[in-house]
């Protein structure tokens, strides 16, 4: 992707951010071999997240599994914040010639909408009428790929929800056979396609960056 591009889809966000109002989060990843970034996003408050912040755990998966040669996008999948809000998230995939050059994700807050129907519901007393609840209150029969999204503001948070952050603080010693089965099931969810985590796993496995990257040298001959 070229600077003009980058330009192109940094206003694009922006401008569905204005478009589509304050309960959509829109947000542009730019993916390289340096790995994914943000490098735009609107109505970040409502998860937090910033242009420090990393790719999703779906999103890093969903790029390891290469998921965009199958689909252009995906649609309405549940999708939520560690303030434990309830989202519908979306995401385009942006590729050129089959590469994957970036994504464009849309994460719809439905609160304010659930808090409406419910209360509908309540004066109406319309009992068995929960089919007209928002669709971020059950998950969809139709998802498939994209199951449910966490969107996490830092490498850390997500590498907590994947792996015992704990155990590694506690001074115990890790055995090679450890430290392999950790990089392992982290390069299996695509947390290497963040950038950063690579000097992040490291730190935590108290070994060398070139240490990781053997390791993962090893998992890609597989």
């Amino acid at each position: 992707m070229n600077d003009d591009q980058k330009e192109l889809f940094i206003k694009l966000t922006h401008f569905l951010g204005q478009v589509l109002g304050k309960n959509y989060e829109v947000v542009f990843h730019i993916i390289s071999k340096e790995g994914s970034c943000i490098a735009a996003i609107a109505n970040n408050h409502i998860s937090g997240r910033s242009q420090n912040s990393p790719l999703t755990d779906l999103a890093s998966k969903l790029v390891q599994e290469k998921a965009y040669l199958k689909q252009d996008f995906l649609c309405d999948y549940k999708a939520s914040t560690k303030y434990n809000t309830l989202l519908r998230g979306s995401t385009f995939f942006i590729k050129q010639k089959d590469k994957l050059v970036g994504i464009l994700c849309i994460n719809h807050d439905t609160t304010e909408l659930r808090a409406a129907v419910h209360k509908i519901i309540e004066l109406e007393n319309l009992k068995g009428f929960d089919d007209f609840l928002p669709l971020c209150e059950k998950q969809d029969k139709h998802d498939t790929l994209a199951s449910s999204e966490s969107l996490s503001e830092s490498i850390e948070d997500i590498l907590a929800q994947n792996i015992d952050l704990k155990l590694l603080n506690s001074g115990f010693a890790l055995t090679s056979t450890q430290k392999n089965e950790i990089i392992c099931k982290l390069y299996k969810k695509g947390i290497f396609n963040i950038k950063g985590a690579i000097s992040i796993v490291a730190k935590f496995l108290k070994i060398s960056e070139p240490s990781v990257y053997r390791y993962l040298n090893k998992l890609k001959k597989l």
